[in-house]
């Protein structure tokens, strides 16, 4: 029988393994960009405002993700999944249930950014995003890129999914 995962709002005592998940899931991302100095001292990545979630197997966090509300769609900040557990839909998962939030608040959407240069692009149309805007991110750096383009990605939802579970196979 193969493990289940579960989804739940985080804690304070997350705060740890949620800082684990976002350092070890960075790491290879960190040689294509990092937060601007000016980014970084204004709000620290993991720190944002919003609802945070995380997915837990066998009671370890291995993946987090953050949330806020706007007036049509729910924002999707800082999706971080652990290297060892990638691929394996855990990502998926965690964006469903923030389609069902966002449809339990009115919401038509979720909507997120993505650096283009990482290759994340493609990986988010997978899960039903499509770009919306485009454009010089003013909020990270590179020391590869001169320029780095912050791409805006939305998931619209069109049909109520229906509840979905705490508990994932």
């Amino acid at each position: 029988m193969q493990p289940s995962i579960t989804i739940r709002m985080s804690t304070a005592e997350d705060a740890k393994a949620v800082a684990t998940v976002f350092r070890v899931a960075f790491a290879p991302l960190r040689a294509i960009y990092r937060p601007s100095e000016h980014t970084a001292a204004r709000q620290p990545l993991g720190q944002q405002e919003g609802t945070r979630l995380v997915a837990e197997l066998d009671q370890q966090v291995v993946a987090t993700v953050q949330f806020d509300s706007h007036e049509d769609y729910l924002h999707v900040i800082g999706l971080a999944v652990h290297p060892q557990h990638q691929q394996k839909g855990i990502a998926r998962r965690l964006l469903d249930w923030i389609d069902s939030q966002a449809l339990s608040a009115g919401r038509t959407a979720i909507v997120l950014r993505t650096i283009e240069q990482t290759g994340n692009v493609p990986v988010f149309e997978r899960l039903g995003f499509r770009s919306i805007d485009e454009g010089v991110s003013d909020r990270f750096e590179s020391g590869i890129y001169p320029e780095l383009y912050e791409v805006k990605m939305r998931r619209t939802i069109s049909s109520p999914i229906g509840k979905v579970p705490r508990e994932l196979p």
